[in-house]
């Protein structure tokens, strides 16, 4: 915890969720949060982020294609909100 610096770390988890693992995007939102003042249950919870194991064989994976679909899907009704 002291030889690695917290900003790092959570920049690291950054580049994995852009990359790799989407999943991940909320709770690095939430861990960087607190890049100022980490106390030990963020570097917990770093740790929990950085040991996932059951998503380890869920990744992104790009290849060169010549045929390239792009398929979004968006709620563009907010779910009927009225507000």
């Amino acid at each position: 915890m002291q030889k690695i610096p917290y900003a790092s770390v959570v920049g690291s988890l950054m580049y994995t969720q852009v990359c790799t693992h989407p999943n991940i995007a909320f709770v690095v939102g939430v861990l960087g949060r607190y890049l100022s003042n980490p106390r030990i249950q963020h570097w917990k919870a770093t740790k929990c982020v950085m040991r996932m194991k059951r998503t380890k064989g869920f990744t992104l994976t790009y290849q060169k294609s010549k045929n390239l679909e792009i398929i979004g899907y968006s709620d563009s009704d907010f779910a009927g909100c009225q507000d």
